[in-house]
């Protein structure tokens, strides 16, 4: 039996949809359009260990307006075109997938890089 090693975080794995699309690509009307299925690879944000257990509204109150600031600014540095954020607006942009458990598959240290 292998048992992996785990850490403390849970994940979150964050998804925009259409109107996230809609938004980035009205800001840039002379590039390429982006459709959800032009893109495969999503962000990922750990959190803090079994954070996910009842209601993810109250779970992610401390998180969800970073986790949108982050994402816009994925798209756009220009925080003047943001729109007004609301917890409704975020799951109308996104849907987001939780883990309480993320299992370490390498032998190497964790580490993180400060910007």
């Amino acid at each position: 039996m292998i048992i992996l090693p785990t850490i403390n975080r849970s994940v979150l794995i964050v998804i925009p949809k259409k109107p996230f699309y809609d938004w980035s690509n009205a800001l840039f009307p002379n590039s390429e359009q982006t459709t959800v299925a032009d893109v495969d690879e999503h962000n990922s944000y750990l959190l803090e260990d079994e954070l996910f257990i009842d209601d993810p509204k109250k779970e992610l109150k401390t998180y969800w307006k970073t986790i949108f600031l982050n994402e816009l600014y994925g798209q756009c540095m220009d925080d003047e075109t943001f729109p007004a954020l609301s917890w409704e607006l975020f799951t109308q942009w996104f849907d987001f997938y939780r883990s309480s458990v993320v299992s370490d598959l390498t032998k190497n240290p964790l580490y993180t890089v400060e910007l």
